[in-house]
């Protein structure tokens, strides 16, 4: 399945102009051809299992339920998943984790997991799970050890090792900042940045780095996934950028050395691409771009593109671009719209027309595109300050059916007025839906190789409102024509840019071809060969 080239030749949906390969106007534009490439250039989904799908009636997300969506997830044009923690844990989030090699029992088995990514890899998707490296819950046996080691003077030969897995200090001033107080002994405290039940490992421990690289190896062969989100990989050494890029390089080596071709993407939450293009010194993958985020407000936000101050909007997306491209010279690029620790991109465009836009604009970004599940039905959440509200249960249909999850985490509403747009069976059916837009725009990254991997460059374009560029990869090339107004349209001439049109999307599914004249609707992409 690994590092060699496939080509898909299936029929797919024909769903009007929502999707590229439709007949919008007097001509056909495109064919059913997809060309899928496989490798670690991929449209991933991020999915809380909690949330997702429900298979034993217990009203809880479990593997069993997703693996009951898989032929779904795969439909839609994604062939990867992101999967947030799935080991045992005493939250409903999973960042505390009780043991690293055992499936938190409300997911399911171990068996379970095998099987999901058995079933997954059959259907051409990879799956990579949430590695929390940075803390582990204050209940795991490895913390239980160290304060009973640090307790007893380290007598206990079986257990003394482990006093330095955490960051223990004394203090008879008080509590230090980033510390909590041992429980049972007076002036000691530990290191716990993010919360008193996630104490910090001390990730300077060669038995502590021994460790992980155990459950690196285990996640990697017994259990076959095909690579790791990172967590809060900016924490690992509180404000040491050259700490966190160097044990991010041992990470890095450790699960290449088992799985050369496994995909690591890390979570480098900063403001500035320079920033984060420092942590990909380490050789990982990815660094997920916060910059180009919904909630992000520089030079790289994808939703400045609709800001009404833009002078020249069209030639803002494709600077973006560019921009992108010379500062992330090396690795792969991980643009998302929004994720667990944000809003959702519903609630952070202003309608509809906005919220598929969006998703069209992050297609045709370089490197791996990833999707927060539900956004492709456009769920919001009430309260983005509130963790819970943005994990809230997926609406597989506003009727009862099988698999519906019920118990989603505390505080996340599950009453009808929570989901603003329909769910996934109604917007099914409905061609020009949030829905089918995001299955188009992930089929044009299933059909166009150039779009992940390409080399860009800046195209003449017609006006102010049409951004134009090129991507060329393995010898091929396309010309992308977006259209970034909102009110209007444009006619191209086809010939200026190319032979032939070979996708559009747009939001409506307006936009026409005729006799070498392509009239694109407002928020419309066109590709061109």
């Amino acid at each position: 399945m690994k590092a060699k080239k496939f080509i898909c030749a299936l029929a797919a949906l024909t769903l009007a102009c929502a999707m590229p390969l439709s007949a919008c106007g007097n001509e056909r534009i495109g064919d059913d051809t997809l060309n899928v490439i496989d490798d670690n250039y991929r449209n991933w989904y991020e999915v809380f299992v909690r949330s997702y799908c429900d298979s034993d009636n217990d009203g809880i997300g479990d593997l069993n339920g997703l693996t009951m969506k898989l032929d779904y997830i795969k439909d839609m044009g994604f062939n990867g998943i992101w999967l947030m923690p799935v080991c045992e844990s005493n939250t409903y989030h999973g960042y505390d984790v009780v043991d690293y090699c055992k499936i938190e029992k409300d997911y399911g088995t171990n068996d379970d997991f095998k099987n999901l990514v058995k079933e997954a890899h059959e259907r051409g998707i990879n799956v990579i799970v949430d590695m929390v490296l940075n803390h582990s819950a204050s209940s795991n046996a490895w913390f239980q050890k160290a304060v009973g080691a640090l307790k007893n003077g380290g007598s206990n030969p079986a257990t003394a090792k482990y006093r330095d897995y955490y960051n223990f200090v004394e203090s008879p001033t008080g509590k230090p900042e980033g510390y909590n107080p041992v429980s049972g002994l007076s002036g000691w405290y530990y290191e716990s940045r993010f919360d008193s039940v996630m104490p910090d490992l001390n990730l300077d421990n060669e038995d502590v780095r021994g460790e992980i690289a155990d459950i690196l190896e285990f996640w990697l062969t017994e259990m076959d996934v095909d690579g790791f989100r990172l967590d809060a990989c900016t924490s690992y050494y509180t404000g040491n950028v050259s700490k966190n890029v160097e044990f991010l390089s041992f990470v890095n080596e450790t699960a290449k050395a088992v799985k050369e071709d496994a995909y690591i993407v890390g979570e480098v939450w900063e403001g500035t691409d320079v920033q984060i293009r420092q942590y990909y010194e380490s050789g990982i993958d990815s660094c997920f771009l916060f910059t180009a985020s919904a909630g992000a407000t520089g030079t790289s936000s994808i939703k400045a593109a609709f800001s009404d101050l833009l002078f020249d909007p069209g030639a803002y997306y494709t600077n973006l671009l560019l921009n992108l491209q010379k500062t992330y010279d090396v690795g792969s690029q991980a643009p998302f719209l929004c994720n667990h620790d944000t809003a959702r991109a519903a609630n952070m465009f202003g309608f509809e027309d906005q919220i598929k836009f969006a998703a069209g604009l992050l297609s045709l970004m370089n490197g791996n595109t990833f999707v927060y599940y539900g956004d492709e039905i456009g769920m919001t959440c009430a309260d983005a300050s509130s963790d819970p509200t943005k994990r809230i249960a997926m609406r597989w249909d506003s009727r009862p059916t099988t698999g519906q999850v019920t118990k989603p985490p505390q505080g996340a509403d599950m009453s009808a007025s929570a989901y603003k747009y329909p769910s996934v069976r109604e917007q099914q059916e409905d061609k020009n839906s949030i829905l089918n837009y995001y299955k188009g725009a992930m089929r044009l990254r299933n059909r166009h190789p150039e779009l992940a991997r390409g080399t860009v460059a800046a195209a003449e374009a017609p006006n102010d409102y049409v951004s134009a560029f090129t991507k060329t990869y393995d010898g091929k090339t396309i010309t992308v024509l977006v259209n970034l107004s909102g009110t209007e349209s444009y006619q191209i001439n086809v010939s200026a840019y190319g032979e032939k049109v070979v996708d559009v999307l747009d939001v409506k599914g307006a936009s026409k071809l005729s006799r070498g004249k392509l009239n694109m609707q407002p928020y419309s992409i066109a590709i061109i060969r």
